[in-house]
């Protein structure tokens, strides 16, 4: 059955369902919410499914036991998907196949395809991915590329991740992967390219040397226009380094470390620059705001 979470957000699970039933549920809940699938599996399936629905975008976290997929004419005519979507691999290797050949997926790539042309994917041993569908923007023939390696694509798994944790800016959160996504597939912006950069830095922040040559050595920029493209946004590079690393710092406090490691472990080189820079930032030095923490009611559950 399916069960709501927070606004947006819906969790299904093929262990509420009787073992007769598990299969066609599974297909089911992805015509609805994804893509047209037909299942088969040589062993009794177990599969988890969160989606977050947006006007424009669908967006899914898969974990499941070893089955295959395909997604045939009949499928296709049943269920026109008139998208694209893309299969970011977490964990468990899967063979993907199409009327171009045949290709091996394994975590920490992500897979292109026409969602309205046959393919079949095979999970000999499980999978965990997320999925992202969105509209076709013209034609495409599946790609295969590694999302570590890339700076928008590794911005998109981290905005797409932190968006099903929750609650979050739909909107927003809209914008920027469909952005991302275009990225991606070769129409860079530069909004997507801004987050991309802010993600680099997010993954980044706890490198003391991390710098403004090395985000845009990440992002394929010059440090000149790099420096353009963060002051458009109404600050300097440095500027979102130490920013992204006091945020980070602060939500450390409430950690069971010392305020030597909740330096460390943001970037700063001495915890002296650390305090001084809090306090600079928010009115209070990290020690004080720690003792705060402790005299926060507890919300009621």
């Amino acid at each position: 059955m399916a069960l709501v979470h927070p606004p947006g957000l819906t969790r299904f699970r093929t262990h509420d369902l009787p073992g007769a039933r598990r299969l066609t549920g599974w297909e089911e809940h992805n015509a609805r919410a994804l893509v047209g699938l037909r299942v088969t599996a040589d062993r009794p399936f177990d599969g988890t499914e969160v989606n977050l629905t947006l006007p424009k975008l669908q967006v899914a976290r898969v974990t499941g036991s070893p089955h295959a997929v395909d997604r045939d004419v009949r499928q296709i005519a049943e269920h026109p998907a008139d998208g694209v979507v893309v299969y970011f691999s977490l964990a468990g290797e899967s063979r993907f196949e199409h009327r171009g050949g045949s290709d091996l997926v394994v975590p920490g790539q992500a897979l292109v395809l026409d969602a309205d042309r046959p393919f079949r994917r095979e999970f000999s041993a499980g999978l965990t991915e997320l999925v992202l569908k969105a509209p076709r923007r013209g034609p495409l023939t599946p790609q295969l590329f590694s999302f570590r390696d890339n700076a928008h694509a590794s911005a998109l798994v981290t905005a797409l991740t932190g968006a099903l944790r929750g609650p979050a800016d739909w909107e927003g959160l809209e914008s920027t992967a469909a952005d991302l996504l275009d990225s991606v597939l070769g129409a860079r912006t530069p909004s997507a390219d801004l987050a991309a950069a802010h993600a680099f830095i997010a993954a980044h922040l706890h490198e003391p040397e991390l710098c403004a040559h090395r985000i845009a050595a990440a992002i394929g920029y010059s440090d000149r226009h790099l420096s353009r493209l963060f002051a458009r946004s109404g600050q300097s590079v440095p500027q979102a380094i130490l920013n992204a690393r006091l945020d980070a710092a602060r939500l450390k406090l409430a950690e069971p470390i010392s305020l030597a490691e909740v330096a460390a472990r943001t970037g700063f080189v001495s915890q002296a620059h650390f305090s001084r820079t809090y306090r600079a930032r928010f009115g209070v030095t990290p020690r004080q705001d720690r003792a705060a923490l402790k005299f926060l009611p507890v919300s009621a559950t």
